[in-house]
């Protein structure tokens, strides 16, 4: 029993039943917003220039560069720039420039030549940017590093579940398919739970359903994989319609483990459908077929397709 119990607490609580919002987030993060004495005390740098996407990190990385650069070249233009050998401008804004790119070259190292420190008030900020560029392309190299080698499981989920005829009742399925051509996941183990309120002592309570799946572990993975669970009399879900899960506010969530052979390492995926994002009556269409040299084929565009059966 008290396994069992375990497997129904995920860690929301019974704080949750008033949330009107989907529990995770389709990216998989939870959608839980804290609020934080300090928010510099619970905020890693390292983590969130990893985890953030491509586009935002190469802003941040760009905007650093151009406010580095822009505060040496301050510092240059009030220190001297007679101190400045080469300087060709003429008016004030053209030796701004030529202090900002002298900067520039100054901070990753490269140096062209025809501007060069003729101070030492000069050589000394020179000195001090060639240390902070050092540092600042030390650090960027080593985040960049462990953006790419960080372990991910790029898992596709179809866009809507389904509860589909099965035997001789039916089954909530959803199909998923590893999205990286080039790496492998194996023992992957998926682990499904629903979410929904239930009237206890005249109160709604969220609790936490786990669902049984007719396989829960699959060796190798290089193939779509529709994960099905009967609904049986032991089923929380046994009995439900469609409007049932609405007026119980019903999210599946779900947590999928497995061991990447690229990186050597246990990955997992999060996710979850609401009760909107289940079809009823519903049957998945295949993705299968076969080539000229008799190989099994896959179409990765077809994995949310899905039509309505009686």
């Amino acid at each position: 029993m008290a396994n069992k119990t375990e497997d129904k607490e995920l860690g929301f609580g019974t704080k949750t039943s008033a949330q009107k919002t989907r529990l995770i987030n389709p990216d998989g993060s939870f959608n839980i917003k804290r609020i934080e004495q300090s928010r510099w005390n619970s905020t890693s740098i390292y983590h969130a220039l990893i985890s953030m996407s491509w586009l935002k990190f190469n802003l941040i990385i760009f905007c650093y560069f151009i406010v580095i650069n822009l505060i040496f070249a301050v510092t240059y233009y009030f220190a001297g720039l007679e101190g400045l050998r080469g300087i060709e401008g003429e008016t004030e804004i053209d030796k701004f420039l030529e202090a900002f790119f002298f900067s520039t070259q100054t901070v990753s190292t490269v140096g062209f030549g025809r501007l060069s420190p003729g101070s030492h008030s000069i050589s000394i900020i020179a000195a001090i940017e060639s240390l902070v560029g050092l540092l600042g392309f030390a650090i960027v190299t080593g985040v960049i590093y462990g953006r790419f080698s960080r372990p991910k499981a790029r898992i596709i989920f179809s866009k809507k579940a389904i509860v589909a005829p099965f035997k001789d009742g039916a089954a909530f399925q959803f199909r998923i398919a590893n999205k990286m051509r080039n790496s492998q996941i194996s023992d992957i183990e998926a682990r499904v739970t629903v979410a929904k309120l239930e009237l206890e002592n005249g109160v709604l309570i969220r609790r936490f359903r786990p669902l049984e799946l007719e396989i829960k572990k699959i060796i190798f993975f290089p193939m779509t994989w529709t994960i099905n669970h009967p609904i049986d009399e032991n089923s929380p879900l046994y009995g439900m319609t469609a409007k049932d899960l609405l007026e119980s506010d019903a999210e599946f969530m779900i947590l999928l483990s497995g061991f990447d052979d690229t990186f050597s390492q246990t990955v997992s995926s999060r996710f979850s459908y609401t009760h909107e994002e289940v079809a009823y009556g519903a049957k998945f269409i295949s993705v299968f077929g076969q080539n000229e040299e008799g190989q099994t084929t896959q179409d990765l565009n077809k994995i949310s397709d899905y039509e309505i059966v009686k």
